[in-house]
């Protein structure tokens, strides 16, 4: 079945230093029998919602950190190894949080629906106007004629 794990890391880690944490997520799933994607940063400065060192801050403390490095990763593994994946994301240090879910909708695949969504509604506005500049003519009782 196929997840997604946010977690975050610690803020003291250097950008190398994240990248072995990420490969550490990654072997993990491989080493329970599943496959993992490459782990990308779920805010950054080009994203938003964070400093410019790619740091985002907590609504409150967890522990003695204020912020932290957020990542997010979709896998896939069988349902009956996803406690074993957790009980060793807990276990690791520079973990601070994580979390994981089975039923979601990636990043790309909102994008896509989002400007599905904004291409109908200006099609939808566009008739709309179209329609009330025809009903405005016709109580007037001026004729139309398209050109």
């Amino acid at each position: 079945m196929t997840y997604e794990v946010t977690y975050i890391l610690k803020p003291e880690l250097t950008n190398e230093e994240q990248g072995e944490a990420n490969e550490m997520v990654r072997s993990l799933i491989a080493d329970l029998g599943g496959t993992a994607k490459t782990a990308q940063r779920t805010f950054s400065a080009d994203i938003g919602g964070t400093d410019e060192q790619n740091l985002r801050k907590f609504a409150y403390p967890i522990g003695k950190y204020r912020q932290g490095f957020y990542y997010t990763l979709e896998f896939d593994l069988n349902d009956d190894q996803i406690t074993h994946l957790e009980d060793k994301l807990k276990k690791e240090k520079r973990i601070l949080r994580h979390v994981i879910v089975s039923e979601f909708t990636s990043l790309e695949n909102l994008i896509t629906l989002s400007d599905a969504r904004h291409q109908r509604m200006a099609e939808l506005q566009e008739e709309d106007a179209k329609h009330s500049f025809k009903r405005e003519v016709n109580k007037r009782g001026e004729e139309v004629t398209s050109k």
